[in-house]
Order: C-alpha cells, then sequence, then structure tokens
C-alpha cells in the first residue's frame, strides 16, 4: 500500500477510510444498501464494469446497476487483498464471492456460490468522491464456479 502523502497522514488515511467503506458498501451481505454505495460517488461519476462492457454514467446509472448486481448476489462480498492509494487514485486488489441467485449480463442464474474469483478496482478521485470505477475481473473462473463453463481438467 502507498502512503506517500506529502506527510498529510489524515489524507491517507481518510482516503483508506474510503477504500473499507467502499469495499462493505459494495458487499451486500454486508450493507445491500445502494444508496450506501451511491454516497461514495460523485453526481457525474462513471462506473465501468470493463470485463463485461457495463457502462453506468451518473448516479441514476449507477442506481440501477447497484440494485441489478445486489438482486443477482445477494450475499456478495469483498475481500480486499492490496490496496494503492494517492490523492487522485486508488488500485485495489481483492476477490469477490457470493451465490448467482440472479440473472447477470449474458448470464442466467444458476443457484450456485463462488468464492475466490480475483479482481482489481481503478478508481479516480475527486476530493472525498469517487469519480469513476472500472472493475476488472476474471470472469472465467467465476463462469466456471457457478457452472456457465466447464470445469477445467
Amino acid at each position: 500500500m502507498d502512503n506517500s502523502d506529502g506527510g498529510k497522514g489524515a489524507v491517507t488515511s481518510d482516503l483508506e477510510r474510503m477504500i473499507d467503506d467502499w469495499a462493505v458498501a459494495w458487499s451486500s451481505a454486508d450493507s445491500h444498501d445502494p444508496e450506501r454505495v451511491l454516497s461514495l460517488f460523485a453526481d457525474d461519476c462513471l462506473f465501468e464494469d470493463v470485463t463485461f462492457g457495463v457502462h453506468a454514467r451518473g448516479k441514476q446509472e449507477l442506481r440501477t446497476f447497484v440494485n441489478r448486481a445486489f438482486a443477482a448476489v445477494p450475499d456478495f462480498k469483498y475481500e480486499v487483498r492490496s490496496r494503492m492509494i494517492t490523492k487522485r487514485w486508488a488500485a485495489i486488489e481483492w476477490a469477490m464471492s457470493g451465490t448467482q441467485k440472479g440473472d447477470a449480463p449474458g448470464m442466467p442464474a444458476t443457484g450456485t456460490p463462488f468464492s475466490s474469483v480475483r479482481g482489481a478496482t481503478i478508481l479516480e478521485l475527486e476530493g472525498d468522491k469517487i469519480r469513476r470505477e472500472s472493475d476488472y475481473w476474471d470472469a472465467a473462473t467465476y463462469m466456471r464456479q457457478v457452472g456457465i463453463l466447464p470445469s477445467q481438467q
């Protein structure tokens, strides 16, 4: 984790707290409150699930995405494994787990649990808000675990 902030430890602590809040807010198993996610974002934010080409511009589109995500995986959980934070950017390495109980883009619900699916998020920060979030994650492992793709032998 990069704490180089030019001697402004409080700024880094605030940003570290934002990353912790981010992980809890996105974890529907802990929060299940879309407004908690939205409170972290700037009004004109951009959210990207790069893996599936999903874009949500602004809080209304983000709200729709979050509601669908929480419905698809109501026990979703992020585990932050590492993070790097500067005043303007953050990078988070994480693993996700949950149960696919609802349809996801291009993937019908299987009711099957998944775990330790790795990914990374890049955040562009603007003050104390997230201006842009770009998620990159291992869809092949996810799809094997929930039974959409055959297991590797």
